[in-house]
């Protein structure tokens, strides 16, 4: 019963498939246990939404925000109201971040191509001061992009001891990779039945939940709150926003 059966990668392969998955077999007549590697899982996992840190130092998160907190007039239920105002805000702030910073690799990749192409050029010539000020301005560029970029894998690599200004982005990856492959949910026991499909997977979680919190149903016996002289306390202040004086 000693885990003896192991499965080694290294780093640059868990960053070329990070969507890999490892799953053990059945050990049949053997007292080993077969270990499928999969690197391309026929699974589509739903990206979650996922608020950035750097987003708010971002020109117009302010108004994008302000913009997307918006919600149809036809849902009165309080909880249904705020469920909808987040959904609304996450898939907004989604589309905005992605317009904002676009493919941070594919930019820095151009900006690092465009440099390279004006470096081989001062080898022969003299740069124009049009072409001076390119360069000087991608520079910059990088640099920005670059300290965005390990800002983002800080983040999602939830490491506290690596500090925010380490430049080992595969490392960061590579952890980022491995929480999200443990976190996914390849299959679920329900009764006698094994699901695998995504969709059903979700539907027996909901099932689950909603059996655990019930649903509304009318009371058999309500309380008298007026027979038992309870004095009635004026509770509309508890609607009202918080203050800078109550913080």
């Amino acid at each position: 019963m000693t885990k003896i059966d192991r499965v080694l990668v290294s780093v640059d392969w868990g960053l070329e498939f990070p969507d890999c998955i490892l799953q053990a077999l059945s050990s049949g007549v053997s007292d080993h246990a077969p270990l499928l590697l999969s690197s391309g899982p026929l699974f589509h996992p739903k990206k979650r939404f996922r608020f950035e840190i750097y987003w708010t130092k971002l020109q117009g998160f302010d108004e994008a925000v302000r913009d997307a907190w918006v919600c149809s007039d036809t849902i009165t239920d309080p909880f249904q109201r705020l469920d909808a105002l987040f959904r609304n805000a996450a898939q907004a702030l989604q589309a905005w971040g992605q317009r904002t910073t676009r493919n941070i690799k594919l930019l820095m990749a151009v900006a690092t191509y465009v440099t390279c192409r004006f470096d081989r050029a001062q080898e022969d010539r003299i740069l124009t001061d049009q072409e001076i000020w390119l360069q000087r301005t991608l520079k910059l560029a990088l640099l920005g992009m670059a300290s965005l970029q390990r800002t983002i894998e800080h983040q999602r690599s939830r490491m506290r001891w690596i500090r925010e200004g380490d430049a080992n982005t595969k490392l960061f990856q590579a952890f980022a990779n491995g929480r999200r492959t443990k976190n996914f949910i390849p299959r679920v026991k329900v009764g006698d039945d094994m699901i695998t499909d995504q969709s059903q997977i979700e539907a027996a979680f909901s099932s689950a939940y909603e059996n655990l919190i019930g649903t509304d149903q009318a009371r058999d016996f309500t309380l008298d709150l007026e027979f038992l002289g309870i004095q009635q306390m004026d509770l509309h202040e508890l609607d009202v926003i918080f203050t800078e004086e109550e913080v």
